[in-house]
């Protein structure tokens, strides 16, 4: 029955190991980092990105706002109720 899923490829004569990489040693560390090229290429990156248009964005603010008031009136209004609930069961052996 052959194998399923990739092979890998046969050993180097003479290798000591044949499943392990043979390159052991950390990459080599570059020098100090210029931050003026640093932010340079974050420009350069944030130009390649698709900003959202502003009004997308508005609604979308507008939307997580109003969605966030329902929510905090709704478990208000659980609480408030279960809160309810509990004292008056609670009350009545006392």
């Amino acid at each position: 029955m052959a194998r399923q899923g990739k092979s890998r490829p046969p050993a180097k004569a003479g290798s000591a190991t044949s499943g392990t990489s043979s390159n052991t040693t950390a990459p080599a560390r570059r020098g100090g980092m210029n931050p003026f090229k640093f932010f340079s290429e974050v420009r350069q990156e944030g130009r390649k990105v698709t900003w959202t248009p502003r009004r997308e964005t508005i609604i979308s603010t507008i939307m997580v706002l109003i969605v966030s008031i329902i929510a905090a009136i709704f478990f208000f209004a659980v609480d408030s109720a279960l809160s309810f609930i509990i004292n008056f069961i609670l009350g009545l052996g006392a």
